[in-house]
């Protein structure tokens, strides 16, 4: 099922047009950090609330009626109560439903990150069942995508496929480095889609956004060159793990396999899949890595490129049952290339 925008998208892009005039700027920072900064601003009456945009759409601190009027043009004020993207609670302050969170982290060797470009994501604590996701993790993603598609060959992919995509992060920063390629962003989570309609239209993308258990919705065609996945990966137990997420056992790894088994059929002779996901590494073992020697054995396709991205990420999910007999996970990046016939020549990867 293809998402179309709406007019709740219609008033998060005239939002984030206004906040791109006034320069505004939020790294999204990890749950338990966000946690603690808002948890500390508590305890004092000039710091719990809103005191402007940042406060407001960055740290999802409510806001009274005179401040957002204060903030926000009266216009764009309107549009998103309108389209209930900020509600009045039985307090009444303001809240937004949404975070608008700063893209890229900048890079000056990077051009596109230069680009002053916001994401929107679930307003926090994403505690509902289909939060849409952003984070540190996903800098970490979108940067090693842009490192490995920049030693792609020149031939531009004919079409590219963001599948697990959330929000679209990934299909974004693809659609901006290769403008004329195809690009589909697959996802089960229809409220992650429909906010990715709205992330893609203020990048000025073209990504077609699609509902669909991993490929299931996809009809065959023999032209995708590169897929890339940055799936659910933390373990949870069955009855707590989110809805749209809910592959993620078996310590995490269950839904990355899942996505590598399933793409490589799906791509071109000589197609690309990246992957970025989170690895547990046994404590009793702690050289074993089960993904790595997943990755050595998959039929079809060929390891070319693997790294540890960040040693020691989620250290808060380790004392869960489901991690119990985990030291550390990982974040890692993998790239494979489809066997068959030669028609292009990697720069490197």
């Amino acid at each position: 099922m293809t998402i179309e925008e709406d007019d709740e998208g219609v008033a998060c892009h005239a939002l984030t047009t206004f906040l791109l005039e006034k320069n505004y700027a939020f790294v999204c920072i990890s749950p338990e950090s966000q946690e603690r900064v808002v948890r500390k601003r508590s305890f004092h009456p000039d710091t719990r609330n809103s005191a402007n945009l940042e406060d407001f759409f960055g740290w999802s601190l409510p806001a009274e009626e005179k401040v957002l009027r204060d903030i926000l043009p009266l216009k764009i004020l309107n549009l998103l109560l309108e389209t209930s993207v900020v509600t009045a609670g039985d307090d009444g302050l303001y809240r937004s439903k949404f975070r608008v969170s700063s893209f890229y982290m900048p890079d000056i060797e990077d051009s596109l990150s230069l680009t002053r470009l916001y994401y929107i994501h679930s307003a926090f604590p994403t505690t509902q069942r289909d939060s849409v996701f952003f984070g540190p993790d996903t800098y970490l993603f979108l940067d090693y995508l842009s490192s490995v598609t920049n030693r792609v060959p020149t031939r531009t992919p004919r079409t590219i496929v963001d599948i697990c995509c959330g929000a679209g992060a990934g299909a974004i920063l693809l659609a901006r480095k290769f403008p004329a390629s195809r690009v589909l962003a697959l996802d089960l989570n229809p409220k992650a889609l429909s906010v990715g309609i709205m992330n893609a239209r203020f990048a000025n993308t073209q990504v077609l956004f699609v509902q669909s258990d991993l490929f299931s919705a996809m009809k065959s065609q023999d032209d995708i060159d590169l897929i890339v996945s940055n799936p659910p990966y933390i373990s949870s137990s069955a009855l707590d793990v989110p809805t749209h997420a809910f592959r993620g056992l078996l310590s995490g790894l269950a839904l990355p396999l899942r996505v590598v088994e399933e793409s490589v059929p799906l791509l071109a002779d000589r197609g690309l899949l990246i992957v970025y996901t989170a690895v547990p590494i046994p404590h009793q073992n702690p050289g074993y890595d089960p993904f790595l020697q997943h990755l050595r054995k998959v039929v079809g396709a060929t390891l070319i490129s693997y790294k540890i991205l960040h040693p020691d990420m989620f250290g808060e999910e380790l004392s869960s049952p489901a991690y119990a007999h985990v030291g550390r996970i990982q974040a890692v990046g993998a790239v494979l290339r489809k066997e068959g016939r030669m028609v292009s020549t990697m720069a490197g990867v």
